[in-house]
């Protein structure tokens, strides 16, 4: 039986939060490769020591930033043990919950994700992220339709332009400062998935 996870100590949460907020303003500003720990330190205001105690050195730093964000991404998009193809009864206006639970992490978390996507973020970044929405897309195809031969379009095909699309929506509300919530924009999303490009236009 696994130990439970001790929650962080308020302080030490606090911590790691500046140390983030600091290695994300600085990925703002120039690249990794010129960002040093003597940087981080600095604009969280703290010493080297404590930054040691976290973290071996900035790479270690941005994989766990980097790798704890994905996974609460990934966490978003999942499905109850029981859901059912008989659950899709979403249409052009009403989005599924788990994609808007996406987009509000995405928007609470934006600062991350417009540093990770823009020119000084990391060059696989949007390669992982591309992964956990396409891994969430396929499970939600499987459910509506298991039998591949009853897809009109094969299946690899529907999930490549359905992720592509999610994830030039996500691009594109991040580079214009979030114009628009989450539910909107997922109800925009849901309606391009429906009728497609084509039949929205007209």
């Amino acid at each position: 039986m696994s130990t439970p996870t001790k929650p962080l100590d308020p302080r030490m949460k606090r911590t790691l939060l500046v140390i983030r907020d600091a290695i994300l303003s600085l990925m703002e500003e120039k690249s990794f490769e010129q960002i040093t720990v003597r940087d981080i330190t600095e604009r969280a205001q703290i010493n080297r020591a404590t930054f040691y105690l976290h973290y071996q050195d900035k790479f270690d730093l941005l994989e766990k930033v980097t790798d704890a964000m994905l996974n609460e991404l990934h966490a978003t998009a999942q499905l109850p043990p029981n859901f059912a193809a008989s659950d899709f009864c979403f249409d052009e206006d009403t989005p599924p919950p788990s994609m808007v639970r996406q987009f509000e992490h995405i928007a609470a978390n934006a600062q991350f994700y417009k540093v990770m996507l823009g020119e000084h973020g990391l060059p696989n970044f949007a390669g992982r992220m591309e992964s956990v929405i396409r891994e969430g897309l396929y499970q939600r195809t499987t459910i509506a339709q298991p039998v591949d031969r009853e897809l009109k379009v094969p299946r690899e095909i529907i999930i490549r332009y359905c992720t592509a699309a999610h994830l030039g929506i996500i691009v594109h509300w991040l580079e214009n400062d979030l114009p628009y919530t989450p539910k909107y924009i997922t109800t925009q999303l849901m309606r391009l998935h429906l009728l497609g490009p084509t039949k929205a236009v007209t």
